[in-house]
């Protein structure tokens, strides 16, 4: 197949043009063309695991096969997350992380995080951000750090706020009970993300627009989204696109957790909770809250696709987080996916 047809930044927005494979050359056509349409591979800021793999527990084997499968998904890069624990328990996970070009460094979610909105993450080892130096430092001052996930309202927040921006490490809100006021105060520190905007954080009200009125408003400043379709409705999605189009400062993550690929009604044991795989998500046994999600970017871009554009999935999937990381290079992978479903239809790596 020598000519395809691509998304690519124009002035106003992207731009549909036509790809010659094989002179490179692009011309603009109209929409509507019969072709599938090509986009930048994804990239994942957010993601636990995936097809039985999780990046808590896996060897280097196991994750070097992880990032192969995720290949075929349609990823170009990703940043394996962690979850609560004890200190060297990320320690130990994060040395078995391969040097593979598919990972881009990793995220770092919690401990440092808020009691009243766990979710998932193991409440026995939350704790306060740490003050000068401490157990934490080697991972903090790890070059290969890109996300920290936190509460900003936390005693100590602000002052790792502030020592992670110097280094250019993302700050982002999560799992959070923060008034607006504390949300604000924290971006004035240089908190520049939201995780998993509306999940497991302090809601909107008309009295007191918390976390997520936060989100929302904040600028500069990039929102999460975990577009399941579970964990956040499609309306509460157009309101945060919406709301934030302006900027466009919305990257759609998958929260991907080991149960992506497994058969719903599979139980497994996940950061030592009792989880069971269902129709697209996982549940703790106990309780029944969300243990992360069930899909990769690969499901998220089709349901962004099928709810809100190409060009909003795209944007989402493949611009934005690029952008936040502040990747610069051309992209390495295209995928060719359905102007119409989002479904992927084959995957280009650059030579």
């Amino acid at each position: 197949m020598s000519q395809l047809i691509a998304l690519t930044p124009g002035e106003d927005g992207l731009d549909l043009v036509r790809f010659d494979t094989k002179t490179g050359e692009m011309n603009d056509i109209k929409k509507g063309d019969p072709e599938g349409v090509l986009v930048p591979g994804w990239i994942d800021i957010h993601i636990h695991g995936a097809f039985g793999i999780d990046f808590m527990s896996a060897s280097t084997a196991e994750l070097k096969e992880l990032c192969n499968t995720l290949a075929e998904d349609g990823y170009e890069r990703f940043l394996p997350t962690t979850v609560t624990a004890p200190v060297e328990d990320i320690k130990r996970a994060l040395a078995n992380l391969p040097n593979h070009p598919l990972i881009g460094g990793f995220h770092l979610e919690g401990p440092f995080i808020s009691p009243e909105f766990p979710g998932a993450q193991p409440k026995q080892f939350i704790q306060n951000p740490p003050t000068g130096d401490s157990e934490w430092d080697e991972i903090l001052n790890d070059k290969r750090l890109k996300v920290v996930t936190l509460a900003p309202e936390l005693p100590g927040a602000i002052e790792l706020i502030k020592r992670l921006t110097k280094r250019k490490v993302i700050c982002s809100m999560g799992h959070t009970n923060a008034t607006y006021a504390e949300a604000a105060a924290g971006h004035e520190a240089g908190m520049q993300h939201s995780t998993h905007t509306f999940n497991a954080m302090r809601g909107f009200h008309h009295r007191e627009a918390g976390a997520a009125g936060a989100a929302m408003t904040l600028t500069p400043f990039c929102a999460e989204l975990i577009y399941d379709r579970i964990h956040v409705s499609p309306e509460a999605a157009l309101v945060l696109i919406q709301t934030r189009l302006v900027d466009g400062d919305v990257i759609a993550v998958s929260d991907s957790t080991m149960a992506s690929g497994l058969e719903p009604g599979t139980k497994l044991k996940m950061w030592d909770l009792d989880c069971v795989v269902g129709e697209g998500d996982v549940r703790l046994v106990d309780g029944g809250s969300l243990a992360g999600s069930a899909v990769t970017l690969r499901n998220v871009f089709a349901n962004l696709t099928q709810d809100f554009g190409v060009e909003v999935a795209a944007n989402l999937c493949c611009y934005t987080p690029r952008e936040a990381l502040a990747i610069t290079d051309h992209p390495e992978v295209w995928n060719l996916v359905s102007e119409e479903t989002g479904e992927l239809i084959e995957t280009y790596r650059v030579e």
